[in-house]
């Protein structure tokens, strides 16, 4: 991955900024659906911003957990993405209504991307809560790799 431009102040977490239109794909794919679907958050390299979202349509989702199908994503990634200038934000998933916080293993997963793509200094993972329509943004920073952070979700 590459490197992001440090667009925050260091002792607040960054924004989760992007476009209507995101939040609308978000929200319409697996805000619509059970719990525990996800997908990709998309954008401009050396950037925090989102400017996408690709919906992961062969992830391994049970009632209980999400898991990437990382095969597809990482092909989409080189092949289709990154020639065009975009790059891995994090992910956006879903959890049932009274557990609307990133889970220990959601954070284990997490500390292991961030160890591989070095360049990567915030992992956004917003979490949807599909019975309620609603989203809640955090965001890891590779200085706290253990630390879920909310943070503010600006719609641009």
């Amino acid at each position: 991955m590459h490197q992001l431009k440090k667009s925050w102040t260091p002792c607040l977490p960054p924004p989760l900024v992007m476009p209507r239109h995101v939040l609308c794909r978000i929200m319409s794919t697996i805000g619509a659906l059970p719990a525990e679907t996800g997908g990709l958050l998309l954008g401009p390299i050396d950037s925090d911003d989102v400017t996408g979202f690709y919906f992961d349509t062969t992830a391994d989702c049970t009632r209980t957990t999400y898991a990437p199908d990382h095969v597809a994503l990482r092909k989409k990634l080189k092949e289709d993405w990154l020639p065009y200038g975009l790059d891995f934000k994090g992910f956006a998933h879903s959890h049932p209504r009274n557990f609307d916080h990133p889970s220990g293993g959601d954070i284990r997963y997490i500390r292991r991307l961030l160890e591989i793509n070095p360049g990567m200094n915030a992992f956004f993972c917003p979490i949807v809560i599909p019975h309620e329509f609603r989203i809640r943004p955090f965001v890891v920073l590779r200085d706290e790799p253990d630390r879920p952070r909310e943070t503010v979700l600006r719609i641009v």
